[in-house]
């Protein structure tokens, strides 16, 4: 008899709900396509899309409130919501098949209450199911994750590097995504401060074969999904030999999907012929990160990029008319102030860009690693708010320029109950 399983992606808990109808999720339908190729019976129970509804939630309530940063000042809450399906969903479930193994997976480091949630439910609802645990958050905080999933099989990582280039298996999504995620290859030979990807996928850059890559991409694509979205995290390393061969392989097809540069494309790297062909093989949506103009942070933090380097590649984009080019801006960094934060935004609008707030969350393994408790730093609640970068401004900032999902709510101003409508409530006490 053939060995039985279910991956399971948990609820989340979340200062700001979100619509996921527009792109699927990787990490567990990954781990799942490669336990099925080994010959393993295994199911996915996914809380945050399993029966999702039109407009990509299914069940959104509040569970708690949560101090944002600079509490002491400012007096400021947010409610945390719980998304995902209901609890009752997950029991039914665990009831009715009596998993033998339970695989539960967690992304970041700030949401693993929802896995415990999980945890929890599986424990309770099927004693008798093993269960294993691994994903980035297990990887950064494998103390932590050993204290609370005790009973827990706890890996150091969902999946070997080889693994996460997998041709995911679609039979696994109750929807098909309109756009979906493709990731062609992992690691970075950069080492910012803030960024943990080269303690999560190595320095040494590893590639899936670009000829499978495009394979990949029009099975899909004759399944029904019309949109790609590029997740590497340096996309344009060997160019000649990787992106320029994916992109030479589409340029072939006689179907165009819309491609989108999700991970962001390094300035460095950005050449006008490169552009001209990814324009030609479908990009519609450029992602140029700046993080921020201001050249001592960037020095300080190690990051190889200047403001110069990134004028001069929007200079190159700009002359293809066809890209909708948004840059991201870091937001929250320990020691910025509003104005610098302002200051960047000023100057990719001035180059006729979008800008898209990154917000700050310090990220174990790197010069930021926090002792404060991980459901704490979420990036929405502001962690390193201070007098000099208020919370509330942070909020206008992330309203104003906020580009992903449905917002449900607007800001609060003036005293107000924990429970009355708004992100940001000022606290009476």
């Amino acid at each position: 008899m053939r060995k039985r399983a279910v991956v399971v992606n948990p609820p989340v808990f979340t200062p700001k709900p979100w619509s996921n109808v527009e792109c699927g999720s990787m990490g567990v339908y990954t781990y799942a396509s490669v336990l099925r190729n080994e010959g393993v019976n295994i199911d996915v129970f996914d809380f945050v899309s399993e029966r999702r509804e039109l407009d990509g939630w299914e069940d959104v309530r509040v569970e708690r409130v949560a101090k944002v940063g600079n509490y002491e000042s400012e007096r400021l809450r947010k409610r945390i919501y719980y998304v995902g399906v209901n609890e009752r969903r997950y029991i039914d479930y665990l009831k009715a098949c009596k998993p033998p193994i339970v695989i539960i997976s967690c992304l970041f480091t700030f949401y693993w209450q929802g896995a415990k949630l999980a945890y929890d439910l599986t424990r309770e609802y099927s004693p008798e199911s093993e269960i294993w645990f691994g994903g980035n958050y297990s990887t950064l905080c494998y103390e932590h994750a050993l204290d609370n999933f005790p009973e827990a099989r706890v890996s150091v990582s969902a999946t070997t590097i080889p693994d996460r280039f997998v041709d995911i298996n679609l039979g696994f999504y109750k929807v098909i995504p309109r756009m979906f995620p493709i990731l062609t290859s992992v690691g970075c030979a950069f080492s910012c401060k803030w960024c943990a990807v080269p303690f999560l996928e190595g320095n040494k850059m590893q590639f899936k074969d670009p000829r499978k890559v495009v394979e990949d991409m029009e099975t899909k694509y004759r399944l029904g999904v019309r949109s790609f979205r590029f997740i590497d995290s340096h996309l344009l390393a060997d160019y000649e030999n990787h992106f320029k061969v994916i992109l030479e392989e589409l340029v072939k097809k006689p179907w165009r999907a819309e491609l989108h540069s999700y991970g962001g494309l390094n300035p460095l790297y950005v050449t006008q012929g490169m552009l001209e062909l990814m324009a030609e093989a479908g990009f519609v949506r450029i992602q140029l990160p700046i993080e921020t103009s201001d050249e001592k942070t960037l020095k300080d933090n190690n990051r190889p990029v200047s403001a110069g380097m990134w004028e001069a590649a929007i200079k190159k984009l700009k002359r293809i008319n066809r890209f909708q080019v948004v840059s991201y801006v870091l937001a929250g960094l320990p020691g910025q102030t509003i104005e610098d934060i302002y200051r960047t935004i000023n100057f990719v609008e001035g180059h006729g860009v979008t800008p898209v707030p990154l917000f700050f969350t310090p990220i174990p393994t790197t010069r930021y690693e926090d002792p404060r408790p991980l459901e704490d730093l979420h990036p929405y609640l502001f962690p390193f708010a201070s007098d000099d970068m208020p919370a509330l401004e942070l909020e206008r900032i992330q309203e104003k320029y906020y580009t992903g999902g449905v917002h449900v709510s607007e800001i609060i101003k003036g005293s107000k109950t924990v429970y009355e409508s708004g992100p940001a409530i000022k606290d009476k006490s």
